[in-house]
């Protein structure tokens, strides 16, 4: 699971945005929070819900999350996913480097042990020095300034791979297996991450990230890993044929005249058709109602998020959907009997009437501060917010921020 996000200098976030999801030790222990595996004392949300005004920068938080499990994970033949690192354009923080800093909890060291707390750092170099700027983006140099990765055992910070903007000066503990003047290490370029090219040369540690990073991308609307086409959610009959079947079933529910759901081969490859009540001949998924079509598309991302404790990312998860669907969904999230294994949720959303059924600690309040530069705050920041208080009539009546204005 998540603890901590933070980013820095990335299109509309000047100054560093935290997304803090530890659980202050004051709070109940309520059941839609879960214990750390690897700190048995903290407490995190299962599903995290930012809120805020149109153009506030909530998809920019979620954009950034995403961009950093790219760049770690990053395949050869990929598109260089640095290169759509964008700074905040003012004279003065173009020139300065892109940080993203991502910490989680997992088994990279120890497969299948009780998992560990890691702090993955790394900063984005646009090429722009102190006395040049860019006129436009086409004229950035951009390459990984500084890739940084520790573990905590005992509580205390211990690095595992420490990379300056010089590929000679990579620093791996003996858990890489790796010698100081190993060829792998050379063989890293200024525009890839060091974990992302050691994996492509086969170091197990590295692969072990770069693998749990590129399966959290298959949960999310924001890479076109995770974008589920047709043609995917058809090859997806064949592998995962349960799951297709499990979302079936879960669309009849959703939608009361539908009766059931096939997959057929054809020249164009797999679609999916849908029977209806009163209709003789099975409809096509581009006949049927957006809310049907984009249930279609989120399903299977939260079902693999869930089936394999992993992490969906969903920007607008309500688009076109009923808030009570959309309610439903986060639920899953919270409940231990649908999420056992502690998957989690990160939405953006507009619909306010959502507010109410959320833990503090689960709600987030994204806004923009005079300067045009993006801020975050959790609402269990918010000084004298009691527990009892519904957040929708707190939210609408401004008292914990991100209220929208036209005027």
């Amino acid at each position: 699971m998540i603890h901590e996000f933070a980013v820095s200098n990335f299109f509309s976030i000047r100054e560093e945005a935290v997304v803090d999801l530890r659980i202050r030790g004051t709070a109940p222990d309520l059941s839609c929070f879960r214990r750390s595996a690897a700190r048995p004392s903290l407490r995190l949300p299962a599903a995290i819900v930012l809120v805020g005004p149109n153009g506030s920068g909530k998809t920019t938080l979620l954009t950034a999350l995403i961009r950093v499990l790219q760049i770690a994970s990053a395949r050869l033949g990929d598109s260089t996913p640095i290169e759509s690192v964008i700074p905040f354009m003012s004279e003065k923080t173009r020139r300065m480097p892109t940080r993203f800093c991502l910490v989680t909890e997992e088994d990279w060291l120890a497969p299948g042990d009780a998992p560990q707390v890691f702090r993955y750092i790394v900063e984005i170099d646009h090429g722009v020095s102190a006395a040049n700027g860019f006129e436009n983006l086409a004229d950035r140099s951009v390459s990984v300034r500084s890739e940084k990765l520790f573990h905590f055992p005992r509580g205390r910070p211990r690095r595992l791979l420490d990379r300056a903007s010089a590929p000679t000066s990579i620093y791996t503990a003996p858990e890489f297996g790796l010698r100081a003047q190993d060829d792998r290490l050379k063989a890293v370029r200024p525009d890839s991450s060091a974990i992302s090219t050691l994996n492509e040369l086969n170091v197990e540690l590295a692969g072990r990230i770069a693998e749990r990073f590129q399966s959290y991308l298959h949960s999310t609307n924001l890479d076109p890993r995770g974008s589920l086409n047709e043609t995917v959610l058809g090859s997806m009959s064949e592998v995962a044929p349960e799951l297709i079947r499990r979302v079936g079933r879960e669309i009849q529910c959703a939608d009361l005249g539908i009766r059931g759901m096939e997959v057929r081969d054809g020249n164009a490859g797999r679609t999916f058709w849908f029977e209806h009540k009163g209709v003789d001949t099975p409809i096509p998924l581009g006949l049927e109602s957006h809310g049907t079509q984009r249930l279609l598309h989120l399903l299977p991302q939260i079902g693999l998020a869930l089936d394999t404790a992993g992490l969906a990312v969903l920007d607008e998860v309500d688009g076109d959907l009923h808030v009570d669907l959309a309610n439903q969904l986060i639920g899953w999230f919270r409940s231990r009997e649908r999420n056992p294994r502690g998957a989690q949720l990160f939405l953006t959303t507009h619909n306010v009437g959502l507010l109410d059924d959320r833990e503090k600690e689960e709600l987030f309040i994204v806004e923009k501060d005079p300067s045009g530069s993006t801020k975050v705050h959790g609402a269990q920041d918010v000084e004298g917010l009691r527990r009892d208080a519904r957040l929708y009539p707190k939210y609408r009546a401004g008292a914990i921020g991100g209220i929208p204005s036209l005027g």
